[in-house]
């Protein structure tokens, strides 16, 4: 049976856990044995604290899991600092696959000319980032019509989009990526290798997830991780799925739990609505300004569909007018409600360098 469970019950004889019971966890584990402070969220609230031990659960990864191989050199496009893990479990990957790194962190398409005869001189043959961070690098490459050897594209925390996956393959054709997904509390829960789906992950040994509208949850069992967890309520919704690979336990993350927002009478998912834009031909990425009058960030007064790409903005309207009857009385009744803008750049993570499906600001006046 899959580890992935379809019903999504809830057994009433087991609480579902949080990040507070995380941090507890992890913070009475640290007085003893030491850790690392880390974080997810803090974007646009409290940040979600947790103490991750300094082995990051590596060797349990690497027996499921091995992007790189002895001799490696991989350089490192995460950012450092401001509590994010991304960057120091590349560190510690590295050292477990007795690999050289290179903590560089992100590199804008114009910053990468200088660097390039550098990598290429102490044999960069792998690379670890964002989807986003990758991309920008593979530009930045192209646009100096410089070869690098990149055998090795090691991607988490974002899923990709189409135009990037294009980017990074054009830019390194011999590469093979390997992703893997989970969050600073848990730290990996499912892999993705060369032989798999990009959308398609599997989850590693010890866990069980049940689907749930609300978010999925995790349990864990056995030792080496980071932290057990029973019952955590992951931030995502995923459901099973099978892969190309044909190895079990597939799962794919439908996207947030609490993407929902209430407009005009309306609701709608962000995921839904960037879906139907992503679909528009000439559109490289997209994302929506939300603007609202509450900090609940649940009622939205209007919406600005940006987005990167050659596309026009009346194809993209007809688009969302087409898949979403509702916004056409929307506009009759709030002709401002709702706008379409094509920009050179979607906004960003400082902390990160993700971009988010949604970009929240408080609505004017007027």
């Amino acid at each position: 049976m899959s580890r992935v469970s379809g019903t999504g019950a809830l057994p009433a004889d087991r609480d579902v856990t949080g990040p507070g019971d995380v941090l507890d966890m992890t913070w009475a584990m640290a007085s003893e044995h030491g850790a690392m402070l880390m974080s997810s969220g803090g974007t646009t609230g409290e940040p979600k604290l947790t103490f991750v031990p300094y082995h990051q659960a590596i060797d349990r990864l690497l027996e499921e899991w091995r992007p790189l191989a002895r001799g490696d050199v991989l350089l490192n496009l995460f950012n450092a600092g401001r509590l994010w893990a991304s960057h120091y479990y590349m560190h510690r990957l590295a050292e477990r696959s007795h690999c050289t790194v290179v903590p560089h962190g992100p590199i804008a398409p114009q910053e990468a000319g200088p660097w390039l005869r550098t990598f290429a001189r102490v044999g960069v043959n792998a690379v670890a980032g964002t989807p986003t961070g990758l991309a920008d690098f593979a530009r930045g490459v192209l646009d100096t019509a410089t070869s690098l050897p990149i055998t090795t594209v090691i991607w988490m925390a974002e899923p990709w989009n189409p135009s990037d996956v294009d980017l990074v393959r054009e830019a390194f054709p011999q590469a093979r990526f390997w992703g893997n997904y989970g969050s600073v509390e848990t730290y990996v829960i499912a892999t993705n290798t060369p032989d798999c789906d990009l959308a398609t992950l599997h989850l590693m040994p010890d866990q069980l997830v049940e689907p749930d509208d609300g978010g999925a949850l995790l349990t864990r069992t056995g030792s080496g991780w980071t932290a057990p967890v029973m019952r955590y309520r992951l931030g995502d919704r995923l459901a099973p799925a099978e892969c190309r690979c044909g190895r079990p336990d597939g799962l794919r993350v439908l996207g947030r739990a609490d993407d929902a927002v209430k407009f005009h009478g309306a609701t709608f998912g962000i995921g839904e609505v960037l879906d139907v834009v992503r679909q528009v031909r000439g559109v490289r990425e997209a994302q929506l300004e939300l603007a609202g009058t509450s900090d609940a960030r649940v009622a939205v007064s209007a919406v600005t569909v940006k987005y990167v790409g050659t596309a026009s903005g009346t194809l993209l309207e007809a688009a969302l007018m087409r898949q979403f009857p509702r916004f056409r009385t929307v506009l009759r009744q709030h002709p401002q409600a709702i706008a379409i803008e094509r920009v050179p750049q979607l906004h960003r993570v400082d902390r990160t360098n993700k971009v988010p499906a949604a970009v929240w600001v408080r609505a004017t006046a007027g």
